[in-house]
């Protein structure tokens, strides 16, 4: 009953540069190549940036990526990639494993020197009601990142779970996490929290 047959387009990227082809598509599906184009190259402009400046970096700190809590889980699709990119070593998982569950005993062998909780689909005020649940576990405080504090909620819905442009200011604030040093001025108001010693009360 439709005027014209619908044209479907099947989006599932599971890398960077896969997002990248996703916006020409939508681009070319929709009549706006040059827009598209524009996009991508302010994208890639900024992941370059990235680069160059994590590539100065004298360390690579081990970082947890959590996109789950029960059960945990590591963040997957894009994030390991995120990661890499921002002068960080994932603890579990690289950009071709995707997203899995591990146990917590497994976090204490691996000693995260940071931990940035991305919970899937949700804001920075939702994550925080998870953060509990993580600092009751046995060995929690002995932990690099939570002596040192560095444990950071990210608002995941913006910045780490959905493809789009808006995953290149996620790489920019993981950047900032992960080597101060290196990066200021990159977190937006709201986009993420650094938990210290005293949880705030949500």
């Amino acid at each position: 009953m439709l005027p014209k047959q619908p044209e479907v387009i099947s989006l599932d990227p599971q890398y960077i540069s896969d997002i990248l082809d996703d916006i020409e598509k939508v681009g070319k599906a929709t009549g706006t190549e040059a827009k598209a184009r524009e996009i991508i190259v302010s994208m890639l402009n900024r992941i370059e940036t990235v680069k160059e400046k994590s590539a100065l970096a004298m360390t690579r700190p081990k970082v947890l990526s959590l996109e789950w809590v029960e059960p945990l889980m590591c963040g997957g699709h894009w994030v390991p990639e995120m990661v890499d990119i921002a002068g960080g070593e994932n603890c579990f998982g690289d950009k071709e494993t995707g997203s899995f569950k591990f146990e917590w005993n497994e976090v204490l062998d691996k000693a995260p020197d940071i931990i940035i909780f991305m919970p899937c689909g949700f804001d920075v005020k939702r994550g925080l009601q998870d953060i509990p649940i993580l600092s009751a576990k046995e060995g929690w405080d002995s932990l690099p990142a939570v002596k040192n504090d560095q444990v950071y909620v990210i608002d995941a819905s913006a910045y780490t779970s959905r493809s789009g442009p808006r995953l290149i200011t996620g790489l920019e604030i993981m950047a900032e996490m992960i080597h101060p040093e290196l990066f200021s001025g990159c977190i937006p108001e709201s986009g993420a929290l650094r938990v210290y010693g005293n949880l705030p009360t949500v």
